[in-house]
């Protein structure tokens, strides 16, 4: 029959003479990323070949390796993660498939699919059809993908209902080059026309300070304040107790407000830690430069099921992880006005909906998104609402500012809808998976 079997590991053993070889590939690859066995045995080997693209996880080479391995004209059919679809760690790798394939076809499967098998993916079959080289560019860009959102059982993979199309072209308007599978026209134009955030509001990765238990004390009075007692009720060692200061230490010049919480409360919290500013601590810091410490800002979470930005007075310091601080450096607009935009459901949507839909969100995607200049008249509306909500929550951090965010997140959805042609049925859509009354 002219069939020949290999065994080898398929990864490794890519070389120039295994290149352009087959005319359909077809697989499954092992879902493993950076912290399995497979990858720390090897990981110096995978990053010399792969490390270019990406070498985050295997089932993202297993593509890699397989576009070499395809003639020009070849096809590619694979069950893998979605991850890949969005996440920023995976753009070099969506980069590459742009460059060198024609995009078939993207169905989303049941969430549920591999279930039997205790993996708990969001998988994602796909078909590519290698098409390298300069002169096809125009090709790879015209061609017309078919793209299914996620699909309630595998009896609906022939569904055709739900199937919508995009020229491949479009793979190159969102940031990080989104393979997107479910956004709006309207929504696409306003990522491609309307400056970026970063012109507007600028981010800073903030410090480390290498022994948080050691530097980081909850002040008197705080929801922290009550975890850490809790917490020292099993600790033994006093040198290894969770520190706790009364609000007069904490003002008396020896302390730093700190923000390093995540989670999604918005708009505002009170300061909960306070940063040992002692001589002989900071020296331990690191403490990056030309970061706007201390100056009022905006307070976004980097760990959140949904972006939550927040009032952040002066004087504060941030972690480099779950929080990350933001400085208006555009006098035409308010902290006030940005954080209503920030917190509204159709911000909530570009941001966790397409940009990245897990519960972390990087510095760089909330920079890259889109940003338009509101008029006086929307500008004051929505700061009015946000002052009343900060000033409630003053007074009871429980206050329930449900009539106030309805109202905030009809102002920004209609301002984008009058220059965007934003339709009802996105705004239903905001309403029903991306709203702060959906979360609560």
């Amino acid at each position: 029959m002219g069939v020949t079997f290999e065994q080898a590991d398929y990864l490794l053993s890519i070389s120039p003479n295994s290149h352009n070889e087959y005319d359909f590939i077809i697989g499954n690859p092992p879902y493993l990323n950076k912290s399995s066995a497979y990858v720390r045995k090897n990981k110096q080997e995978l990053k010399k070949i792969y490390g270019k693209i990406n070498s985050h996880e295997v089932y993202s080479m297993f593509i890699v390796s397989s576009i070499w391995r395809l003639k020009n004209g070849g096809k590619l059919g694979f069950i893998t993660s979605d991850s890949f679809l969005s996440l920023i760690t995976h753009k070099r790798l969506r980069k590459f498939i742009l460059n060198n394939c024609i995009i078939n076809e993207i169905l989303l499967a049941p969430i549920n699919l591999f279930d039997s098998q205790n993996v708990s993916t969001s998988p994602v079959i796909f078909i590519l059809t290698k098409c390298i080289g300069k002169d096809n560019e125009n090709k790879r860009k015209a061609n017309l993908m078919r793209i299914i959102p996620r699909v309630e059982s595998e009896e609906s993979y022939d569904n055709t209902k739900k199937a919508i199309e995009y020229k491949q072209e479009k793979y190159y308007l969102l940031p990080f080059n989104i393979f997107f599978t479910d956004v709006e026209e309207s929504v696409i134009n306003l990522f491609e026309q309307a400056p970026k955030l970063t012109e507007f509001l600028q981010g800073f990765i903030g410090m480390h300070t290498h022994n948080n238990r050691k530097y980081i004390a909850a002040i008197e009075g705080t929801e922290l304040a009550e975890i850490f007692r809790k917490r020292n009720e099993n600790v033994s060692d006093l040198d290894k107790m969770y520190n706790i200061i009364t609000e007069k230490e904490f003002y008396s010049g020896k302390w730093k407000p700190y923000l390093k919480r995540g989670g999604s409360d918005q708009y505002y919290r009170p300061v909960m830690e306070a940063l040992d500013w002692n001589v002989e601590s900071i020296k331990v810091y690191d403490i990056p430069k030309n970061v706007p410490f201390e100056e009022e800002g905006i307070v976004i979470s980097g760990v959140s099921s949904r972006l939550a930005a927040r009032y952040m007075p002066k004087g504060c310091y941030w972690d480099s992880n779950k929080a990350i601080g933001f400085i208006i450096n555009d006098n035409s607009i308010s902290i006030e006005y940005v954080l209503g935009l920030l917190n509204s459901s159709l911000y909530n949507y570009l941001a966790k909906g397409i940009i990245n839909n897990t519960n972390s969100i990087q510095l760089t995607g909330i920079h890259s998104l889109p940003f338009i200049l509101p008029d006086r008249s929307t500008m004051g509306k929505v700061e009015n609402l946000v002052r009343k909500i900060i000033n409630n929550k003053k007074r009871n951090i429980n206050y329930d500012y449900l009539n106030e965010q309805k109202a905030i997140d009809e102002i920004i959805f209609n301002y984008h809808a009058k220059k965007y042609n934003f339709s009802e049925d996105l705004q239903k859509k905001l309403e029903n998976k991306y709203s702060f009354y959906k979360y609560g």
